[in-house]
């Protein structure tokens, strides 16, 4: 007779290792994209599968249990097993046909479709491009994306990394609200009303570099979102900190404090190690890292003015 665990799905098995690592059911299936129901679902069909509970269930939620713990460890083992798996048959793949991941923030986001559209060839109908538009940093060495834009350089030494530039930031308001309250100046900048983000405030504490800090009480709108903050300055909330590129493309929004340092973020294509070994991989890391350094060479700012590094 054939053991269960012959003809288990290893997506089971990989939500099960999600959720230890995260802890609980939404934490799995924040990690994985998947819906809170999916994820208690896979690993309902694992215990039946097993014929073994994983988890106790207690009214604050699941606690992993000591068979649970054991098959754990066992499982861990698998998910790096599978990744060496697939590791090797990339380095053995030497078509330029297949699906790349590529991930990237949404403040770069617009310039992608039309800078990724060179790759597609037409008569190769295999060849696919997902392009995963997040702030957070996936996990180039688990295979969550092939190919990331970053904008601090990695940590993990076993990356391939490539720094193309700086994207230039500047400080921008509609004409509505310049009407309204006037044109900020250094010493006026505490009578203004700014646009910001909700978990990173690189904004405000880039201006902070320039004179006083901004109380929080003057940043009137908060979005992690930086197209809407681009939309709130559009319709007037206040000053907001946006790519050139986007505010230059925005009707109705003006450059503000335009004489003082000018505001910058790195930008680093990195990707993970297969790179080297597959054709795909190798195609568009290198197609990405040359349209990204040309566009952000025709975007560089004036260097007669000092820079504030953004975080």
């Amino acid at each position: 007779m054939t053991h269960p665990a012959y003809q288990l799905d290893w997506n089971l098995v990989r939500t099960f290792v999600a959720v230890v690592n995260g802890g609980s059911l939404a934490a799995a299936a924040r990690q994985m994209g998947l819906s809170h129901p999916t994820v208690a679902r896979h690993v309902q069909l694992l215990e039946q599968n097993l014929g073994v509970d994983l988890f106790d269930r207690t009214s604050s939620g699941l606690s992993i249990n000591e068979a649970g713990t054991q098959l754990a460890e066992a499982a861990v083992r698998m998910q790096k097993n599978a990744i060496a798996f697939e590791a090797v048959s990339d380095v053995v793949k030497t078509s330029t046909v297949g699906t790349a991941r590529i991930t990237v923030a949404e403040i770069l986001a617009e310039l992608f479709p039309a800078l990724l559209r060179p790759l597609q060839k037409f008569n190769q109908t295999e060849r696919l491009i997902e392009l995963i538009i997040s702030d957070q940093s996936l996990n180039l060495l688990d295979r969550e994306c092939d190919i990331a834009i970053r904008h601090v350089r990695p940590v993990q030494t076993e990356l391939i990394c490539r720094r193309v530039g700086s994207l230039p930031f500047a400080a921008w308001a509609s004409s509505g609200y310049l009407a309204d309250v006037g044109e900020p100046t250094l010493a006026t900048l505490l009578q203004h009303w700014f646009i910001d983000g909700v978990t990173h405030t690189r904004f405000t504490d880039a201006v902070e570099k320039l004179s006083n800090p901004i109380p929080p009480a003057r940043v009137i709108f908060r979005t992690d979102s930086v197209l809407a903050q681009r939309k709130a300055a559009q319709a007037g909330w206040g000053i907001a900190g946006l790519p050139v590129y986007l505010g230059e493309q925005t009707p109705g929004l003006f450059q503000v404090l335009a004489t003082q340092p000018t505001f910058e973020l790195e930008v680093w294509v990195v990707a993970r190690p297969q790179v080297r070994h597959t054709a795909l991989l190798k195609q568009v890391f290198d197609h990405v890292a040359a349209a990204l350094q040309e566009f952000l060479n025709a975007s560089a700012t004036s260097k007669t003015l000092p820079v504030v590094t953004l975080g």
